[in-house]
């Protein structure tokens, strides 16, 4: 129901509230964000063999650590979604590094999650 004011001239006025922004649906951000969730998080969690027997030959542990790290950021990612509304910019930036982590530090298995992930950054940054 919409507040009534009164106006200095004694008149009756309708209060406006400029909510449009803040009560966007941001379903598209959030079912991508879901899918790029899913796909990163088993994509790279199927490379953990593979930099175990690479850590096991010299890698020091370098690559089971970025492979561990890319699925923290993806869970980060992934939960940074639902506060789109409140910070928009600052979100899509992080979601955006988010991405760009896991699309080069991951390897062969971060790329399409990467993709998706910087595909949803640009929609959060695009959609005002």
């Amino acid at each position: 129901m919409a507040k009534k004011i009164v106006g200095e001239d004694g008149k009756v006025y309708k209060k406006v509230d400029n909510l449009a922004a803040s009560t966007r649906s941001r379903k598209p951000e959030l079912i991508i964000g879901g899918i790029a969730g899913v796909v990163s998080i088993i994509m790279i969690a199927s490379s953990f063999g593979l930099a175990a027997v690479a850590d096991a030959f010299g890698g020091g542990g370098a690559y089971t650590g970025k492979m561990a790290l890319g699925i923290v950021l993806a869970i980060v990612a992934f939960c940074l979604l639902f506060a789109i509304n409140k910070h928009r910019k600052l979100i899509g930036t992080l979601v955006l590094l988010c991405g760009l982590y896991i699309l080069f530090c991951c390897g062969v298995f971060g790329i399409i999650g990467g993709i998706i992930y910087i595909v949803d950054a640009i929609m959060i940054f695009a959609r005002k």
